[in-house]
């Protein structure tokens, strides 16, 4: 048996005290037998005494003087007293970690913010391909028209006939020697039937001829007009050279509509 664990003793620390003791106090007797009184004596008398001094100072037989361990503690033994606590041990590692929990339900729907401050306006995107061509437009109504035409005879006089806008002029010009030579014009648009929008549609172009009055030294000057509508008009104005006196025009009219010109006509 190894003394240092000595087998655990089913008596108390104070009985284990006290067995001791009372060895100890027969080794004694003995030496006082032997003629060994005084000292001896002496010595028994002071061991006597300590168990009573130790006791004295503290009612708890686990808090003794002197702190030190029974053989019982020390050989791994369980004694009636607690020892002291000892200190903390170090931390552990940390633990694995756990599992991810499942998802929660939805929350509710917070309340809309206040809207935010317009952006900056942003940069001028690139420019888009050219469409495709549109179908041609319907044809507009027709402009204004201008035209002119016009005659000289027997180195007297000369005339005009001519269209700007939607008014027809007739013209004559005194051409001999010592005349002014000024072209005379007079509005022909003032006459009854002149032809000025409706279905007869405005003059548009204008020819001007000369013809013998019947036997008679006047000449007539006739002045034709084709209209926007197709429409061909006429009138006739009666020319004057008296002596000494410019060559003038009489128009008095008035318009007179003529068979006009259409698709397939053949002398007709």
């Amino acid at each position: 048996m190894n003394p240092e664990f000595p087998t655990s003793s089913p008596l108390g620390p104070l009985a284990r005290d006290r067995f001791r003791k009372a060895g100890l106090v027969a080794s004694l007797a003995l030496v006082l037998a032997s003629g060994v009184a005084a000292p001896a004596t002496a010595a028994a008398r002071s061991i006597t005494d300590q168990p009573k001094a130790a006791a004295g100072h503290t009612g708890d037989h686990c808090k003794p003087a002197h702190h030190h361990k029974s053989r019982v503690t020390e050989g791994g033994g369980k004694g009636d007293c607690k020892g002291p606590t000892g200190p903390t041990g170090p931390k552990g590692p940390k633990g694995d970690k756990g599992a991810t929990g499942a998802t929660g339900p939805k929350g509710p729907t917070g309340a809309t913010g206040p809207q935010g401050n317009q952006g900056a306006t942003g940069a001028t995107g690139a420019q888009g391909a050219t469409g495709a061509t549109g179908p041609a437009g319907p044809t507009g109504a027709t402009g204004p028209c201008a035209e002119i035409d016009g005659f000289q005879d027997q180195q007297v006089y000369e005339v005009r006939g001519a269209v700007s806008g939607t008014i027809t002029y007739a013209g004559i010009r005194d051409v001999r020697p010592g005349e002014d030579h000024t072209m005379r014009w007079t509005d022909l648009s003032t006459l009854t039937g002149y032809p000025n929008g409706g279905t007869n549609g405005f003059a548009c172009g204008v020819s001007v001829n000369e013809h013998s009055q019947g036997g008679t030294a006047l000449a007539g000057i006739k002045y034709d007009v084709i209209t926007t509508t197709g429409l061909v008009f006429e009138t006739i104005c009666t020319e004057s050279h008296a002596a000494n006196t410019p060559a003038s025009l009489t128009c008095p009219g008035p318009w007179t509509a003529l068979n006009s010109p259409e698709p397939g006509n053949s002398n007709n």
